[in-house]
């Protein structure tokens, strides 16, 4: 086999490019007695490769079958749980809706309400931002 071939071989083995057959030549090359020397380092992770393939399982694995029964069971309570869900929480729906008003002054005054209590909470929030101004007088005497 030609050494630069090999070479460009051992460049895409590393690189994780080569096919299974140009591994194989790889490892069918370097298990061989004719190694250049420059490229003995590589021989050992081939020949370790090589024995390791060998290797066969000598224990024999048991494996039991018998919870699948349990596992059918639980699926088919948790689907009559989810249909019994479907329909007993099911709720009648209303036909008026419950955010009109008939009155237009009953619907401004809450109308107003609600702005009353939104504001109030805009304006407890506002108060610590008092605090950032000072943190940015501050600032802006360190940069002076």
């Amino acid at each position: 086999m030609e050494l630069s071939n090999i070479e460009k071989l051992l460049e895409k083995y590393f690189e994780g490019e080569t096919t299974i057959s140009e591994e194989k030549e790889l490892k069918v090359y370097f298990t061989g007695e004719t190694v250049p020397s420059h490229l003995e380092r590589y021989k050992d992770l081939f020949q370790y490769f090589s024995n390791e393939s060998t290797i066969t399982a000598t224990k024999d694995l048991k494996i039991k079958a018998s919870r699948t029964p349990k596992y059918k069971w639980i699926g088919v309570a948790a689907s009559i749980a989810l249909i019994a869900g479907i329909f007993l929480t099911r709720t009648v729906d209303s036909t008026e809706p419950v955010d009109t008003f008939e009155d237009p002054e009953i619907a401004l005054q809450e109308t107003k309400k609600i702005l009353n209590m939104v504001s109030q909470y805009m304006n407890e929030g506002k108060q610590n931002l008092v605090y950032l101004q000072e943190f940015e007088n501050t600032k802006k005497k360190f940069i002076k």
